[in-house]
C-alpha cells in the first residue's frame, strides 16, 4: 500500500484505471470486477495489519482519489468492516494517524451525493448508524482542538460539508451533545484561509437536509458568523468561496427570524454590499444571491438595509448585466428580483437610473427558444405609460415588444363601439392627436367627422382624414422628415 498509493503508475496498474476522474459506469464489466476484488484485498489488509498504520491510511486516501474506485468503495460489501476499523483507530488519538484517517474520510465522501439515493442508507449503516456517527463527530471535534494544522482542519471541514448532504448524518449530529461546538468551529472556519467556502457549504448543508435552522439562528455566536461572512465578502473577489458563504446565508436568513437577525446586525450593510457585488457573478448553478436579495426586499425589516444609499443603483447594475450578458436560465430569477425592487421603490428607481435605456432594451427582448418565457415583458408593460414620452426609452424598446404591446392594446378588451372623433381641416394634426391620445380608442375602430358645415360619415371620411394626416406629416415644413437629395 505504501508504494501503490502515492504512485499513479502503480495505482493504474493495480486498478487498470488510467483516468482518475472516470466514472465506474464507464468501465468494462471485467474491470469493475477486478477493482472490486482489489478493494476487498485492501480492506482486508487494513483490518488485519494496517489499522493503526498512518502510512497505510495515507495510501488508502490516495487510492480513493480515483473517482471510479472511491465510488465502488462506498458501496462495497466489506466497507462496514473498514469503517469500524477506522472508528476504532480514531479513538487512539495519535496525531499523525488521525490526520490520515480524516484525509481518507474526506476522499471517500468526495462526490458522495452523485450516488445520493443509493449511497446514503449504505453509508449510514456502514458508519454504525447514529451511535457510530456520534463517536465519529466526538473524535473529529477532539482532533480539531488538539491539532491546529490548517490542512488537517480543512480536511475535517471538507468531510463535514459532503457528509452533511445526508439527512441521516445531520439528524444524528444535530442531537449530539457537542452540536454547538460543531457549529462554532464552522463559524470560525468562515475566515480560515483556504476553507472559507467549504465552511459555508458545510453550514448550508447542515440545515438543508431537514430544514431545521434554529440550531444556528439560536446559537450564541450566530451574529458572529454573519460578521465573518460580511468581512469575507468585503475583502474577497467573487468566486466559488464567496458563493458558498452566500449559500450559507441563503439557507438560514430567508426565514422571518433570519431577516430580523440581519436587520439588527451592526454589519448588515457589509453583508448587503457583498451580495450586491455577487449579483453579476450569479450562474445557473449558483444563483442563491438573487432569491436572497428578493427575500430581503420583500421583508419589512431588511428592506430598508437593501435600499440604503446607492444600493438600488448597484443592484440595477448587476441586474442589467445579467439580463444583457448572463445565462438565459437566469432571466426568471433576475426578473423576480427586479420586480421586488420596483415593488419596494416604485418604477422611479428604474426610470431615473443612468442605465435605464439599456435595461429597458434587455427586458423588451424576447428570449430565443421554443419554450422560452418572456419574463421581462410584464415589467415593461407596467412602465410603458411613463416611458412612452421619453425618446431614449422608447427607442431602446425592441421591435418585437412594440409589436406585442400594440397587439395587446388592440385585443385587450371585449366587443364595443368604435370611437368617433371630430377634427378640423384647419388644425388636423392637433385634433387627431388629442382624440387618439388614449390608445384604447383604437380597440374597436374609428369614425371620423369633419367639424363645420360638412355632413356625412363613413369610410370615405375616415380614409380622407388619414390621407390628409399622412400628407401633413410628410410635409417638409412640418420637420418630421428631411430630404437627403433636395427632392
Amino acid at each position: 500500500l505504501g508504494v501503490v498509493g502515492p504512485m499513479p503508475c502503480f495505482r493504474a496498474a493495480l486498478f487498470r484505471v488510467e483516468d482518475d476522474e472516470l466514472d465506474a459506469e464507464h468501465l468494462p464489466g471485467d474491470t469493475v470486477q477486478h477493482i472490486n476484488g482489489t478493494i476487498s484485498c485492501l480492506f482486508a489488509a487494513m483490518q488485519s495489519s494496517g489499522a493503526t498504520d498512518a502510512v497505510a491510511w495515507r495510501a488508502m486516501s490516495t487510492v480513493a482519489e480515483v473517482k471510479s474506485v472511491r465510488r465502488l468503495m462506498r458501496v462495497h460489501p466489506q466497507v462496514r468492516g473498514l469503517f469500524k476499523c477506522l472508528l476504532s483507530s480514531l479513538g487512539a488519538g495519535e496525531r499523525a494517524l488521525t490526520e490520515q484517517l480524516v484525509s481518507f474520510l474526506k476522499q471517500i465522501f468526495t462526490g458522495a451525493t452523485d450516488q445520493f439515493l443509493s449511497t446514503e442508507p449504505i453509508m449510514f449503516d456502514n458508519m454504525g448508524r447514529a451511535d457510530g456517527l456520534k463517536r465519529l463527530l466526538s473524535a473529529l471535534l477532539q482532533s480539531w482542538r488538539d491539532n491546529a494544522d490548517v490542512l488537517h482542519r480543512g480536511n475535517i471541514v471538507a468531510f463535514l460539508a459532503d457528509a452533511m448532504f445526508f439527512s441521516s448524518f445531520t439528524d444524528a449530529w444535530q442531537v449530539h451533545a457537542q452540536a454547538r461546538d460543531l457549529i462554532s468551529i464552522l463559524f470560525d472556519a468562515l475566515l480560515w484561509k483556504g476553507v472559507e467556502g467549504t465552511a459555508g457549504l458545510a453550514l448550508g448543508n447542515f440545515v438543508s437536509a431537514n430544514g431545521h435552522i434554529d440550531l444556528i439562528l439560536d446559537h450564541d455566536r450566530a451574529a458572529h458568523s454573519i460578521s465573518n461572512v460580511g468581512w469575507f465578502l468585503k475583502r474577497t473577489t467573487p468566486g466559488w468561496d464567496t458563493k458558498m458563504q452566500i449559500y450559507y446565508l441563503w439557507r438560514v436568513l430567508r426565514s422571518r427570524k433570519g431577516c430580523r437577525l440581519l436587520s439588527r446586525h451592526p454589519h448588515a450593510d457589509l453583508v448587503i454590499a457583498g451580495l450586491l457585488t455577487g449579483v453579476r457573478h450569479a450562474t445557473n448553478e449558483d444563483n442563491e444571491v438573487l432569491s436572497l436579495l428578493e427575500c430581503f426586499l420583500t421583508d419589512e425589516d431588511t428592506r430598508p438595509v437593501v435600499l440604503l444609499g446607492s444600493n438600488p443603483g448597484r443592484l440595477l447594475d448587476g441586474i442589467c448585466e445579467l439580463l444583457s450578458d448572463g445565462e438565459p436560465e437566469l432571466s426568471e430569477p433576475t426578473c423576480l428580483l427586479l420586480q421586488a425592487l420596483l415593488d419596494a421603490t416604485g418604477p422611479g428607481a428604474l426610470l431615473t437610473w443612468t442605465g435605464a435605456a439599456k435595461l429597458v432594451g434587455a427586458l423588451s427582448r424576447k428570449p430565443h427558444g421554443k419554450d422560452a418565457q418572456w419574463h421581462g415583458k410584464d415589467i415593461i408593460d407596467a412602465v410603458v405609460p411613463m416611458l412612452q414620452w421619453q425618446p431614449s426609452m422608447t427607442s431602446a424598446l425592441s421591435l418585437e415588444f412594440k409589436r406585442a404591446w400594440l397587439s395587446d392594446q388592440i385585443h385587450s378588451s371585449g366587443p364595443g363601439d368604435s370611437v368617433e372623433i371630430s377634427v378640423s381641416r384647419g388644425d388636423l394634426l392637433r385634433g387627431v392627436l388629442e382624440s387618439l391620445r388614449d390608445p384604447k380608442g383604437l380597440q374597436h375602430g374609428v369614425k371620423v367627422k369633419f367639424m363645420g358645415d360638412e355632413t356625412g360619415a363613413g369610410d370615405g371620411h375616415r380614409r380622407e382624414c388619414f390621407r390628409l394626416v399622412i400628407s401633413a406629416l410628410c410635409d417638409m415644413e412640418f420637420g418630421l422628415f428631411k430630404s437627403i437629395d433636395g427632392g
